[in-house]
C-alpha cells in the first residue's frame, strides 16, 4: 500500500481553514486542482455522514468523489474515506489543523491505502494544486466575499 503526507502553513485563521473543508460556499471555490472546478457538492457533515463531490474540467469532463466522514473534531481534525466513483479503491484522508497564531494555521494532510504508486502520486499532485487554491481562498479579504 502507498500513502503520502503534505504539511503546509496557510496565512489564515484556524476557523477559516477548517470551514473551508466542509462549508459548501467555501469548498467549491478551491477543492479542485488546476483549471477544474467543483460543479456539485452534497454533504451531510456529521460523523457517519456521506459526501459526494463532482469535479469538472473546462471541456466538460467530470469525475465524482464519494465518501463518509469518519471523525470530526471541530477545528482540530477531520478523517474521511475517499473513493473515485468509477473505482472500488477506497482510501483514507486525515487532516490535522493546528493553530500557530491568530493569522496562521498549519495543516497536515495524509491519504493512505493506495494500491498503486501511480494513483498515489496523481492524488498527491491534486491535493497540492488544490491547497494552492485554498491559500488564496482563505486570505482574510477573500473570506469576506
Amino acid at each position: 500500500m502507498y500513502d503520502f503526507t503534505i504539511n503546509g502553513t496557510l496565512n489564515a485563521r484556524l476557523d477559516d481553514v477548517y470551514t473551508a473543508f466542509h462549508d459548501p460556499n467555501v469548498l467549491v471555490r478551491w477543492f479542485a486542482p488546476g483549471n477544474m472546478m467543483v460543479s456539485q457538492f452534497m454533504s451531510n457533515f456529521i460523523e457517519g455522514g456521506n459526501y459526494r463531490l463532482i469535479l469538472q474540467s473546462p471541456d466538460g469532463f467530470q469525475q465524482t468523489i464519494v465518501g463518509t466522514y469518519e471523525t470530526i473534531n471541530l477545528s482540530q481534525n477531520l478523517y474521511f474515506s475517499w473513493r473515485w466513483e468509477d473505482t472500488n479503491d477506497v482510501t483514507q484522508v486525515g487532516i490535522e489543523f493546528n493553530f500557530d497564531n491568530p493569522t496562521t494555521t498549519s495543516i497536515k494532510l495524509s491519504q493512505s491505502g493506495f494500491k498503486r504508486e501511480e494513483d498515489m502520486l496523481h492524488q498527491q499532485y491534486g491535493w497540492i494544486a488544490s491547497l494552492e487554491k485554498l491559500s488564496l481562498v482563505t486570505r482574510p479579504e477573500a473570506m469576506v466575499a
